[in-house]
């Protein structure tokens, strides 16, 4: 169901776009049917769409550590919301614009999608952020500049797969909201390496999870990093152990273009959302990650000096590849 948010008036503005860093990008996918907790806990609902998200909250476990962060704006950032460009099975292409106004907007400004200045998001203050569910009740507070939440203490794992977790706000100036999810289990059995070919499709496999709840595997590839409007591929699978991203969306990530070094990560993830007065969206991830060691592509080598190159290539070290 969806979750209780009634924010006040003097948060009310025009939402333009998503808020977030590149990093939140990762988790772009439209919103995704979850498992359901029991009636007194909640139920989890999907992501946020990003030409609504506000803000988010995650709580992540990585091989060498666990943190909770997240922080909420009054808008949504224009270059955020990235522009589908093909979708094939369970996979997407999506890139990221280059909006241009002129004349040039204010400190204070940004520029939209259409070419026009509008106020930049600010961040919001939405009082004590508590998740319940874990190894140990997660309070933070915000932190300046840019009102930030974070708690870098976790246990990890932070939590027992399959428990319920809850994440709640207590703000003295505007309503409250509440969000749910599961403790997903740890993600084990992804490859290490991850090597593409063109016209080839990508079989990923991982261990399929042992908690009886709903969760997702999301996989984001990055091969153009230092592109003007640089593309990347993200796949919701259904975590069932298998997944293969298609010869046509490897071919269309390639020719989109190839700099610096390729990224790749897997979350397996529950998410709910909550929607906001003003017509935006915050959501609450609970992700599992698994990073590969290595992303290789045929054919390309990426470098950062010319020792790293093939016999007659040299490293162009703006865009961090052999040519």
């Amino acid at each position: 169901m969806h979750l209780l948010s009634r924010i006040g008036a003097g948060f009310l503005c025009v939402a333009v776009a998503c808020s977030g860093s590149e990093k939140e990008a990762l988790d772009s996918a439209p919103p995704t049917p979850q498992g359901s907790l029991d009636a007194e806990s909640g139920s989890a609902d999907g992501t946020c769409t990003m030409d609504t998200r506000s803000g988010r909250f995650v709580v992540d476990q990585t091989v060498d550590y666990a943190y909770a962060d997240g922080k909420v704006s009054d808008a949504v950032l224009p270059t955020d919301v990235l522009t589908e460009v093909i979708v094939s099975g369970d996979c997407r292409i999506l890139r990221r614009e280059n909006p241009f106004c002129d004349p040039p907007c204010g400190g204070d400004e940004t520029c939209d999608l259409g070419g026009s200045c509008v106020p930049y998001p600010s961040a919001i203050d939405v009082g004590t952020v508590s998740i319940r569910g874990l190894s140990s009740v997660v309070s933070m507070e915000p932190v300046e500049p840019g009102k930030n939440y974070s708690d870098t203490s976790l246990d990890n794992p932070p939590w027992t797969p399959g428990d319920p977790l809850s994440l709640s706000t207590s703000s003295t100036d505007r309503s409250d909201f509440e969000m749910h999810g599961y403790a997903p289990d740890t993600l084990e059995g992804a490859p290490a390496v991850w090597s593409i070919a063109p016209s080839t499709a990508l079989e990923l496999d991982w261990t399929p999870p042992s908690a009886d709840i709903d969760t997702e595997v999301v996989v984001v590839l990055r091969i153009d990093l230092h592109g003007t409007t640089p593309s990347q591929l993200e796949c919701v699978f259904p975590d069932t152990g298998r997944g293969v991203v298609t010869a046509e969306t490897i071919d269309a990530l390639i020719d989109a273009g190839l700099t610096g070094f390729p990224t790749g990560e897997m979350r397996r993830r529950t998410a709910d959302h909550t929607d906001l007065a003003n017509g935006t969206c915050v959501e609450f991830l609970a992700r599992s990650v698994h990073v590969p060691e290595r992303v290789e592509i045929e054919g390309y080598t990426p470098c950062r000096t010319d020792a790293e190159c093939p016999p007659g290539q040299e490293c162009n070290e703006a865009l961090e590849r052999c040519e």
